[in-house]
C-alpha cells in the first residue's frame, strides 16, 4: 500500500516541482495551487493501480440504440 505523505513532505515536493518547472507562484495563489497539487497526487494514486479488462470501457455501441430516434 502506498504511504500517504504528510503535509510538510507534500509542501516540500510541491516547492521542488515548482522550482524545477521554473514557476514563480505568487504568495496569494500558492494555497490554491497547492490544493490542486494535492488533489492531483490523490488522483494519480488511483490511476496507478492494477486493472482488469473489465475496468476498461467497451468502446463499442449498438446500432439499434444509435438509430432509435430515427
Amino acid at each position: 500500500m502506498t504511504e500517504i505523505p504528510d503535509e510538510a513532505a507534500l509542501a516540500l515536493e510541491f516547492d521542488v516541482f515548482a522550482r524545477r518547472a521554473g514557476l514563480d507562484i505568487p504568495a496569494d495563489r500558492r494555497a490554491g495551487v497547492f490544493a490542486g497539487f494535492k488533489d492531483l497526487r490523490r488522483m494519480l494514486a488511483l490511476l496507478r493501480q492494477p486493472r482488469t479488462a473489465a475496468d476498461e470501457p467497451a468502446g463499442t455501441y449498438s446500432i439499434l440504440s444509435v438509430t432509435r430516434g430515427l
